[in-house]
């Protein structure tokens, strides 16, 4: 009769202490947004630095992960992300951009070409 009253006793304290793990990691991931990826966003670019098809638009949310390959079919000094501020050179194919969505608002993505001029290849769109 012991042991049993001892085994349930155990068993209590395991699914209690189980219990309060599950609360402590629910409450410590509350503050925390989840970041969704959408995919992998190409942008292609004609041998004269313009977007082929347009300048694309490319829509996320606030919290959402931002993944980008411009895809050159010549070299070219660099890809901007305005707002954001990121930049790359832009020498070699693709260039890979991978970064969270932390700012709303419309930002345009430009391709720095070689002659120094600059042209937009996409405009991010990042909602609330």
């Amino acid at each position: 009769m012991q042991s049993r009253t001892m085994r349930i006793v155990v068993l209590a304290v395991v699914i209690a202490a189980a219990i309060a793990a599950l609360i402590a990691l629910a409450s410590s991931n509350s503050g925390k947004s989840e970041e969704v990826s959408h995919g992998v966003q190409t942008v292609r670019v004609d041998p004269s630095g313009n977007p082929v098809g347009g300048v694309k638009t490319l829509t996320y949310n606030r919290g959402d992960r931002i993944e980008l390959h411009v895809v050159l079919a010549a070299p070219e000094q660099a890809v901007h992300v305005h707002g954001y501020e990121y930049e790359k050179p832009a020498e070699h194919s693709p260039v890979v951009f991978s970064f969270p969505a932390r700012l709303d608002g419309v930002f345009e993505v430009e391709v720095h070409r070689l002659d120094k001029s600059e042209g937009p290849i996409a405009e991010l769109h990042v909602n609330p």
